[in-house]
């Protein structure tokens, strides 16, 4: 709920700092998910955590496992990420976000169907993994980066 009140369905864009209610928004909004914190590590690999990223905006397939081992941070924008039936996201880390001098910009990040992140990877904004790629333990696609 303090999603969609204080930040409502975020676009993909470029946020100054000095200039945009966005970053003032984002940083209430985290302070806000102190309690869902200690709530997401029973949920994680189970349906009720692909709920949780559907219901915060996050469009995701048939079949997919999200985090069976746990992940900090899971996905900070979900209402960015579109994941693909039969994916599996296992401890990894999908930011739609970059930060540089005082631009905060949001890229969205798609992931196809069959494909995986393995343990500590990254998949950075802009980024996509296409049908049946694997992202191996402790890799990271930069922005914009396509993995096939």
């Amino acid at each position: 709920l303090a999603k969609w009140l204080l930040l409502g369905r975020r676009r993909a864009g470029v946020y100054p700092w000095d200039k945009s209610s966005y970053c003032m928004r984002w940083n209430m909004y985290l302070a806000s998910t102190v309690f869902r914190r200690g709530l997401l590590p029973y949920l994680h690999g189970s349906a009720y955590l692909v709920w949780h990223f559907k219901a915060l905006g996050c469009s995701i397939g048939k079949d997919v496992c999200l985090f069976p081992t746990g992940s900090d941070p899971m996905m900070t924008e979900p209402d960015l990420v579109t994941i693909g039936d039969g994916a599996c996201i296992n401890a990894g880390f999908i930011i739609c976000h970059t930060n540089t001098k005082g631009n905060f910009a949001l890229s969205k990040i798609t992931i196809g169907p069959g494909a995986t992140m393995r343990a500590w990877s990254r998949l950075m904004a802009g980024g996509a993994l296409a049908e049946g790629a694997r992202l191996l333990e402790h890799t990271c696609a930069l922005p914009g980066d396509n993995i096939e």
